[in-house]
């Protein structure tokens, strides 16, 4: 699958993620549950995910039973999902945030990044 440009996070939700998921199910990794997404600035807002059999779910808003959240801005948000920004370095230098469940977040960083 190519590699779609985004020009702010709303595009990587409404239609990057959405098309990831049904081109390759398996990218999962058999995760059944809920993770959300706090991007900070003016293109930002909270977005959360369900996987569940292989099926995805975005809503936007802030949801409590999350099992992981990332936190970013969104030009950094941006960056990351154009391929123009490295997760670990992003992580490592605090430009992306992580609260939850990490080796659940490992299971789906093919789909995620």
């Amino acid at each position: 699958m190519e590699k779609v440009k985004i020009a702010k996070p709303a595009d990587w939700f409404d239609n990057v993620l959405p098309d990831k998921v049904s081109a390759n199910p398996g990218k999962t990794g058999g995760f059944n549950g809920t993770f959300s997404f706090k991007i900070l600035g003016d293109a930002g807002g909270d977005w959360n995910v369900t996987l569940e059999n292989a099926g995805v779910q975005i809503k936007k808003g802030e949801v409590e039973n999350s099992q992981f959240t990332i936190t970013m801005k969104d030009e950094d948000f941006v960056k990351l999902m154009n391929g123009e920004l490295n997760g670990q370095v992003a992580f490592m230098s605090g430009k992306l945030k992580f609260k939850g469940s990490m080796s659940t977040a490992m299971k789906l960083q093919g789909l995620l990044f």
